[in-house]
């Protein structure tokens, strides 16, 4: 007859199939740390001096640092939708020339990149010019409504109408999926320079 485990025994049993962690592997996620650190140092304090901070490690530790360096750098690198993430992401891409020997590689990779958000500015730019211009055709529909019963001409700014905004950040939506998706494909280009 069967007799039931008890929940200790079914923990111990789990605890005995567990895979040991190679020792590389501890210490290539513990100098990735450090080296996400160093990023985010960089990208946040205008003073820190990040290749200074890099070339005090350890040769044989380097790799993994500036692994885990360049895995925030491009984590920052994003779609230009206001000015703070347009000044993030051009720190980042500074970070990724330090980080990186292949310059002219990069250098064109950015270069695609800055053409990118160029055309991504542009095209929200136009986007949102002709979703307030249909907005506002819609709404005028029930503005003529109100004019009749008040009696006289009613101007209402689209922007401040209800929904809007609700409508307007769907629409974006979409445009920001399919320009993702385009710098997701710059970044995995950034990742496999040397």
């Amino acid at each position: 007859m069967d007799r039931i485990k008890s929940a200790y025994e079914m923990a111990m049993e789990r605890f005995k199939e567990r895979k040991e962690v190679p020792p590389e592997e501890i210490e290539k996620m513990e100098y990735s740390t450090i080296g996400k650190t160093l990023a985010a140092k960089f990208l946040w304090e205008k003073e820190f001096e990040f290749l200074k901070e890099i070339n005090k490690q350890p040769d044989k530790i380097k790799c993994h640092i500036l692994a885990g360096a360049q895995e925030v750098f491009l984590n920052n690198i994003q779609m230009p939708t206001d000015k703070a993430a347009l000044e993030t992401t051009k720190k980042a891409l500074e970070g990724m020339f330090i980080i990186k020997s292949n310059k002219d590689t990069l250098k064109e990779i950015s270069g695609q990149m800055e053409h990118l958000f160029n055309y991504y500015e542009k095209t929200i730019e136009q986007a949102f010019g002709q979703f307030k211009d249909s907005f506002s055709a819609k709404m005028s529909a029930s503005m003529k409504s109100i004019e009749q019963k008040v009696g006289g001409k009613v101007k209402i700014d689209p922007e401040k109408y209800p929904g809007f905004r609700e409508e307007w950040m769907r629409a974006v939506s979409n445009l920001n999926d399919q320009y993702n998706n385009l710098l997701a494909e710059q970044k995995e280009k950034i990742k496999k320079i040397k």
